[in-house]
C-alpha cells in the first residue's frame, strides 16, 4: 500500500533574475534598477501570497499553512497535502506563468515545485518512499524540480499557446521595439526617453518599473550614479553568501530550525543591510540596488563601496558566526559614465573570482578588488593597514608617491613569473634585488625622517619576504588602493 504523506513542501523560484536586473542602458539607470529590484521582490511575495490563498481556499488549514522563506527570487512554504490542494497549486502556478510571460516576454521564468512529506516528532521527514531523513532533503528535491523545469522552459506555455511563440505577429508599419530591453512587441507603449526626453517605446512592464523607481526615488532621495561617484570613480559591488544551498540541505535537523535561520537571514539582508547604508559614513555615497535572499548589489563612490563591503563581511561574521556562514564578493571600479550593465557584469566576474578563491586561509570567504582576490581573514586587514600607512607617510612625512608605482611595477614582474613558469621559460627574479636596492636608497634619502626610514627598512627586511611572493602582491595592492585614495584628495584640493 502506497504511503500517504500528510504535508506538502512548496517552493517557488524566479529564474533569469541576474540578466533581467542588470539589463539597463539608460542614463537614469539608478531609477530603472531600483524599480526593477522592487518589482522582483514584490512579484515573488505576490505569487507566494496567491498560492497560500489558493491552498487555504482548497481546504488547507490556515494555521498550519505558513511561509518559511520568501526573498531573493525564491519562496518556500508548508501546507497540508490533498489532491484538491495540489490541483489548486498547479492552477495558480499556470496562471502566474502565463501572466509573467505576457508581461516580461520570456525575460523571467517562474518555477513552482512541491514535495509531499510527513514530519516526525524528532524533526526528521519521510518522503518519496524514503525512511527518516534530515529535512534538507525537501529543499534538495524541490530544487531538483526547479532545475528540471528550467531545462524545459515554457513547456506548458508552448503546449497551450503555440501561436504566442511561433506564429507571425502583424504589427503594421514600423515595428515597436522596447528601448530598454530590445524586445519587439505590439504592446509597447510610449514614454519619455530616459536619455534625451524624446518619446520612445517600452514594454508595459518596463514602464511599470520606471514608475516604481520614480516613486522610490522620491521616498529615498537617491541620486544618479554619476552624483554618487562624486567626481571620482564608481564602485559596483556584488556579494553572495558562501555555500548557503549546502547549509540548507545538510545543516538543520528540523524544519523549525531552518525557519528561524531563514528569518534571520532575510532580516539581515532586507533590513540590517539597509540600516547600515543609513549611517553617516555611507548615506550620501552609495545606493543599495538589490538586497534579497543572500545576494547584494550596491553602487556608489568606489572607496565607500569597499568600506561597505568590509562592514557587510564583519556584520555577517558577527550575526552568523555560530552558523558557519561567510560571505564573498567583488567590486568593479569604473568611470561614472561607464555602461551600468557592463559594470554589473564586471562586478559579477569579480564576485565569481572570490567564490573560487582557495588558499591556506580557507575556501571562499574572500573579496576581489582592483584585479586581485584576497581572503577576508587576515589578508584584507593586512592590506588596509599598509594602505593607511602609505597615505599617512605621504601626507604627513613627505614620503614620495613614487614608491607606490615602484612596488606595483615589481609586483607585476613577479606576476609574470607565473606565466613564464607555465611556459617553461626562465623566471625573472631581478625584481628582488631591485626592490632591496630601491628601498635602501630610500632609507639613505630619509635618514633624518625616522618614520619613513623605519617603514622602508621594515619593508625591505621583513614585510617583503621574498620566499613568499604573495606578500609583495598584497603590499602592491595596498599601494594601488592608496594611490586611488590620494587621487580623491588631489581632486578635492
Amino acid at each position: 500500500m502506497e504511503k500517504v504523506y500528510k504535508q506538502l513542501f512548496v517552493g517557488g523560484d524566479l529564474s533569469g533574475i541576474q540578466k533581467f536586473l542588470y539589463n539597463i542602458t539608460s542614463k537614469k539607470a539608478a531609477v530603472s534598477l531600483k524599480g526593477r529590484s522592487y518589482y522582483l521582490r514584490r512579484y515573488m511575495e505576490n505569487v507566494c501570497s496567491d498560492i497560500k490563498k489558493a491552498v487555504i481556499d482548497a481546504g488547507a488549514n490556515e494555521n498550519t499553512t505558513k511561509t518559511i522563506y520568501c526573498s531573493g527570487g525564491k519562496f518556500y512554504l508548508l501546507t497540508d497535502n490533498s489532491p484538491e490542494i495540489i490541483k489548486a497549486i498547479d492552477s495558480t502556478a499556470d496562471k502566474a506563468k502565463q501572466s509573467l510571460w505576457k508581461k516580461q516576454m520570456g525575460q523571467l521564468g517562474l518555477n513552482i515545485g512541491y514535495v509531499p512529506f510527513t514530519e516526525n516528532n524528532d524533526g526528521s521527514v519521510e518522503c518519496n518512499g524514503m525512511s527518516a531523513q534530515k529535512p534538507g532533503v525537501l529543499w534538495k528535491l524541490v530544487n531538483a524540480d526547479f532545475t528540471k523545469q528550467k531545462n524545459q522552459k515554457f513547456k506548458n506555455l508552448l503546449i497551450e499557446g503555440y501561436e504566442n511563440f511561433f506564429e507571425t505577429i502583424n504589427v503594421g508599419g514600423k515595428p515597436k521595439v522596447c528601448a530598454v530591453t530590445g524586445i519587439e512587441s505590439p504592446d509597447c507603449v510610449l514614454v519619455k526617453d530616459l536619455d534625451d526626453e524624446k518619446e520612445v517605446y517600452v514594454l508595459p512592464s518596463v514602464k511599470e518599473e520606471m514608475v516604481l523607481g520614480e516613486e522610490l526615488r522620491k521616498q529615498e532621495h537617491f541620486k544618479s550614479f554619476e552624483d554618487y561617484a562624486n567626481k571620482t570613480y564608481l564602485g559596483i559591488l556584488r556579494m553572495d553568501v558562501d555555500g548557503l544551498g549546502k547549509r540548507f540541505i545538510d545543516g538543520f535537523d528540523s524544519i523549525s530550525k531552518y525557519e528561524k535561520f531563514s528569518k534571520r537571514l532575510v532580516d539581515f539582508f532586507e533590513n540590517g543591510v539597509a540600516e547600515l547604508q543609513k549611517e553617516d559614513e555611507f548615506r550620501e555615497y552609495l545606493n543599495i540596488i538589490y538586497a534579497g535572499g543572500d545576494d547584494l548589489f550596491v553602487v556608489g563612490r568606489w572607496d565607500k563601496v569597499i568600506d561597505f563591503a568590509e562592514r557587510i563581511h564583519k556584520e555577517t561574521a558577527k550575526n552568523f558566526a555560530s552558523d558557519g556562514i561567510t560571505i564573498s564578493g567583488g567590486v568593479a571600479i569604473v568611470h561614472p559614465k561607464y555602461p551600468i550593465a557592463k559594470a554589473a557584469e564586471l562586478a559579477g566576474e569579480a564576485e565569481d573570482a572570490a567564490k573560487q578563491f582557495d588558499n591556506e586561509k580557507g575556501k571562499k570567504n574572500a573579496f576581489h578588488m582592483l584585479g586581485k582576490t584576497i581572503s577576508w581573514n587576515e589578508e584584507f586587514d593586512y592590506i588596509k593597514s599598509f594602505k593607511q600607512q602609505f597615505i599617512s607617510l605621504i601626507d604627513n612625512y613627505s614620503l614620495s608617491k613614487g614608491i607606490l608605482h615602484k612596488l606595483m611595477l615589481y609586483s607585476s614582474i613577479a606576476d609574470q613569473n607565473k606565466i613564464r613558469k607555465e611556459e617553461g621559460k626562465a623566471e625573472d627574479f631581478s625584481y628582488i634585488w631591485h626592490i632591496s636596492y630601491y628601498l635602501t636608497r630610500y632609507m639613505d634619502r630619509y635618514k633624518s625622517n625616522i618614520a619613513v626610514h623605519d617603514f622602508c627598512r621594515s619593508l625591505r627586511d621583513k614585510d617583503l619576504d621574498y620566499q613568499k611572493p604573495r606578500n609583495l602582491e598584497l603590499v602592491a595592492l595596498a599601494a594601488r588602493w592608496a594611490e586611488l585614495e590620494l587621487r580623491i584628495k588631489d581632486n578635492n584640493n
